[in-house]
């Protein structure tokens, strides 16, 4: 459980991190390339990757279960799973609202104010990535210890 959840975290703050690398290149599309590129980069994050940042949640709780009677541990998974939560919900409150706006939205219809939203957008991703960072780093401290055996 310590491999898969350790995985499944790694998978999504590559896939997080991603987001933060593209930032300097998109900040220089005009809003019509821009647009583009978040109709279509994106459509594999929204399926796999939100399975899997679910199932890395999820295992790093039951992996906090599992090391309950090993206290550094379980603080430091703890620490992770709520670090992993935090940038679930972060996400749900700053970058899903954007993601609705931008759906609705073509070359055409593209608002005057389009650069808030891909800001926030982008401003979303990288806490999520920076929350998701750190869950990988409490899991890697968490498993890093010698566990004591009852």
């Amino acid at each position: 459980m310590r491999f898969l959840s350790a995985l499944l975290v790694a998978l999504t703050l590559g896939l997080a991190f991603a987001h933060v690398l593209e930032i300097p290149g998109k900040l220089r599309l005009d809003g019509a390339s821009w647009l583009t590129v978040q109709h279509n980069l994106y459509v594999a994050f929204g399926v796999v990757g939100a399975a899997i940042e679910i199932l890395a949640i999820l295992s790093t709780w039951m992996l906090l279960l599992l090391v309950r009677g090993e206290r550094r541990a379980f603080a430091w998974t703890l620490a992770a799973a709520l670090l992993a939560t935090a940038a679930l919900i972060e996400w749900a409150l700053v970058v899903a609202p954007m993601n609705t706006a931008l759906d609705g939205w073509n070359a055409a219809t593209l608002p005057p104010d389009w650069r808030s939203v891909r800001d926030r957008w982008e401003a979303g991703h990288a806490i999520h990535a920076l929350l998701f960072g750190l869950a990988f780093s409490a899991l890697i401290v968490a498993m890093l210890g010698k566990p004591r055996r009852d």
